[in-house]
């Protein structure tokens, strides 16, 4: 998955010059997928991100790929999501803006008989939102952000996963997740006239982590148990800026590189049960294991010879995850209810130091409902979901022995605070 554009412009020397030395001082701003924030599909995003243990479709390219060995129909689902952020720091909001995005994926079953009928399939799943491709926020040195909320809705994910159905009671699956990335390179020339031209270049590429699943669904008791590992996945951005000004002015530019990371998710390691009430009621519960410890810095710095960044110093966590999924006729097909809770213990320290990486501790709530018509020439399945995202409030109050005698403060005390809405529809067909 690439793609580029070539641009060339004149500009006035001053333009040039200020567009260079701004460049000194842009670091980027690293935050999470949505996959990670709020899940897959139409249906887990109702159960809090649970559900690997029964996910039917495309979204297990995500959930957990070892369901796709369960698949007996191929089924097309699109959708939509969007996220409202209102996200405070001291009671002023943020202008972090509303994300949309669509969701696609199919999921399909291979063409084999005998003993292999219906126990291999085969997952697609996209995440790509409406308004850019990847986006890169580059706030000024020190200056505090929500380091893992701002952009986390902005950013291509794509999954191509296989699962195969051992035996009756065990599955497994494995597969890849792919984020996009941004590279490029910008040039300032001066022509034999003395006027300045820039040339640019920017290419997406790709940065592929690792899925792996195992389900054990044995069919004579109510338990079932799932469990997912997912590598680190990460959106980088890399821009060169290089010139060749010396004939038009006395002094030179050195070549600055403005890089780092746009999106992070963290290696993790997820384990669910699932209990079976009865036929028509489904208890989950989840635990995960977040490897934040390996959180990058959001930018590398722009020269060489640079005094080196404090690390971001994230420590990993674990987040807990409940839900249930109660099941009843309804318009002539079969209605779900659906509700789920986690707790996403917040990874960043204090902002005590040079850096202000912002983060709080979150209460997530979320809700759905899904209908379907199973028993159709062509069976349709509709699921809408909405999520709210309760920030925890926390105080941040730097020490003004972290900084030398010519650093200013960004902040003294600094309190975040705020929520997050977010919701999503899909439409899926049997075929």
């Amino acid at each position: 998955m690439s793609g580029g554009s070539h641009t060339q412009t004149r500009m006035s020397s001053a333009t040039a010059i200020l567009v260079a030395v701004l460049s000194l001082a842009l670091p980027g701003l690293a935050a999470a997928s949505p996959l990670e924030l709020y899940g897959f599909g139409g249906r887990s995003p109702a159960l809090a991100g649970a559900g690997q243990t029964d996910s039917v479709s495309f979204d297990a390219s995500y959930l957990n790929p070892a369901r796709l060995g369960h698949l007996d129909h191929k089924r097309l689902t699109m959708g939509y999501f969007f996220s409202d952020f209102a996200l405070e720091m001291n009671g002023d909001k943020t202008d972090t803006e509303t994300a949309h995005a669509s969701t696609f994926g199919a999921g399909l079953p291979l063409p084999l008989g005998g003993a292999w009928k219906n126990r291999i399939g085969l997952g697609l799943g996209f995440s790509i939102p409406l308004a850019t491709m990847v986006r890169v926020r580059v706030p000024f040195p020190g200056d505090p952000v929500y380091s893992l909320l701002e952009t986390r809705s902005q950013t291509i994910g794509v999954m191509l996963t296989t699962g195969v159905r051992l035996t009756d009671e065990w599955s497994v699956g494995a597969g890849v997740l792919t984020l996009a990335a941004l590279t490029g390179r910008i040039f300032i020339d001066v022509d034999g006239n003395g006027t300045f031209q820039t040339e640019s270049e920017q290419a997406l590429e790709t940065h592929f982590a690792p899925i792996l699943g195992a389900t054990w669904d044995p069919s004579d008791k109510p338990l079932s148990v799932g469990v997912v590992a997912r590598g680190e996945s990460r959106a980088d951005y890399n821009i060169v800026v290089a010139n060749d000004i010396s004939r038009a002015l006395p002094l030179g530019l050195p070549t600055i590189r403005i890089a780092g990371n746009a999106q992070y998710d963290p290696a993790s390691v997820e384990a669910e049960a699932r209990w079976d009430h009865s036929e028509d009621l489904s208890l989950y519960a989840q635990l995960a294991y977040m490897r934040w410890s390996q959180f990058p810095l959001p930018t590398l710095n722009p020269l060489e010879g640079r005094q080196e960044q404090d690390d971001p110093d994230f420590h990993d966590t674990v987040k807990p995850r409940i839900a249930a999924e109660l099941r009843r006729p309804a318009l002539s097909g079969e209605l779900a209810m659906r509700a789920g809770y986690h707790f996403a213990w917040s990874p960043a320290p204090e902002a005590k130091g040079t850096q202000s990486l912002l983060d709080s501790h979150r209460h997530v709530f979320a809700a759905g409902l899904g209908l379907s018509w199973p028993g159709r020439y062509y069976p349709v399945y509709l699921d809408t979901w909405t999520q709210l995202h309760l920030l925890q409030s926390r105080k941040n109050t730097k020490d003004p022995d972290a900084f030398g005698p010519d650093m200013p403060l960004p902040f003294d005390t600094l309190k975040t605070s705020g929520y997050i809405v977010a919701g999503g529809i899909t439409v899926g067909v049997d075929l």
